[in-house]
């Protein structure tokens, strides 16, 4: 592979590579593992309403696909007393999130299908590994945050990504600010462009897919639909599968897009990935359709040079998002109703 040119990405045309594993069908095991969160954050100054109600919802979504409910982890903080409560196994604390992650993802296998699922608040903090283009990691904040720091997408990418085994199907939705390339995914997907590679990309076995909340610049909605809080973007996603159980990847993004419009939200989801493949022939679902590895090399490629962070674009949200406002010591709790 030619190396990246310093400041610029690798666009990768939209179709599907030979590689490693380009050959023979991956057979599913019926291994079905989810873990869903949703942090609301009650009685803080940065509360929000619909997150619980997001990962619940979720949870009955995953039902309908064959997932059962001993494979189903649900971190929610609208039951809780204290942190160190007898529920606290179920709280979205940084250590329980953790937790969670390794579980979702311990033992995962060739034809296994896993799920993953943020609702919460999503920041920025500044990039110490040199790996970020803008100069920020993303991150997601559980619900003891001010006390036990955030979670970065370095920090998720390790976790749940680096080391799944080729075949294993992994989706992620992360309903939350600044969520663009919130696990550190190598193939991020532009309409028009094909799939667009990291300038430090680190290239994995996995089948993992990432759609967020919005760019990494932007903030996602928290929103009212049917008398019911929720977030903009999984009000969207469950939407566009009710319209749609079994949709072409682009006939599914479009409905995103469109859903979200609809109701007049800016933000704009994107799709990430482990994997290149052709969009036009591949359906989304989350228990089949699995995507062998098509990559030749793993970890960081020889060649690719970390580069200093270009200036960053003025966020296009009408907000700075959490981290801004708690920063500025501005009144998140009013703010919050609108962003994550």
């Amino acid at each position: 592979t030619t190396a990246p040119v310093a400041g610029a990405p690798i666009v990768v045309p939209a179709t599907v590579v030979s590689g490693p594993g380009a050959g023979g069908p991956i057979m599913p095991t019926g291994t079905r593992r989810a873990l869903l969160i949703g942090c609301n954050y009650p009685k803080t100054s940065c509360a929000l309403r619909g997150c619980v109600n997001d990962a619940v919802r979720m949870r009955e979504l995953l039902r309908q696909q064959g997932f059962p409910d001993s494979g189903i982890r649900l971190l929610r903080d609208d039951r809780r007393t204290s942190y160190t409560s007898s529920a606290g196994g179920e709280l979205p604390t940084k250590q329980n999130i953790i937790s969670g992650l390794r579980w979702l993802v311990n033992g995962a296998a060739r034809g296994d299908a896993l799920f993953f699922h943020f609702s919460g608040h999503g920041a920025q903090q500044r990039d110490t590994t040199g790996d970020e283009a803008d100069g920020y990691d993303e991150t997601i904040l559980p619900c003891d945050f001010k006390r036990t720091g955030q979670i970065t997408d370095d920090d998720l990418f390790k976790i749940v990504v680096k080391d799944l085994p080729e075949g294993c199907k992994l989706t992620a939705i992360m309903d939350c600010c600044h969520s663009g390339t919130g696990l550190d995914l190598p193939f991020n997907y532009v309409q028009g462009r094909g799939w667009q590679c990291e300038e430090v990309p680190f290239h994995t076995r996995g089948d993992v897919q990432m759609f967020s909340g919005c760019e990494d610049d932007q903030c996602s909605a928290d929103t009212v639909q049917n008398y019911q809080a929720g977030g903009a973007m999984t009000n969207a996603f469950l939407q566009a599968l009710a319209d749609n159980p079994m949709p072409l990847y682009p006939d599914f993004l479009a409905a995103l897009h469109r859903n979200l419009k609809r109701k007049g939200h800016r933000q704009r989801p994107q799709l990430s990935s482990t994997q290149r493949f052709d969009l036009r022939d591949r359906v989304f679902h989350v228990t089949e359709g699995f995507v062998p590895n098509h990559n030749t090399t793993f970890g960081v490629p020889p060649g690719a040079r970390r580069t200093k962070p270009v200036r960053r674009r003025k966020r296009r949200s009408g907000g700075m998002g959490l981290e801004g406002m708690m920063a500025a010591g501005m009144g998140v709790g009013i703010l919050s109703a609108f962003m994550r």
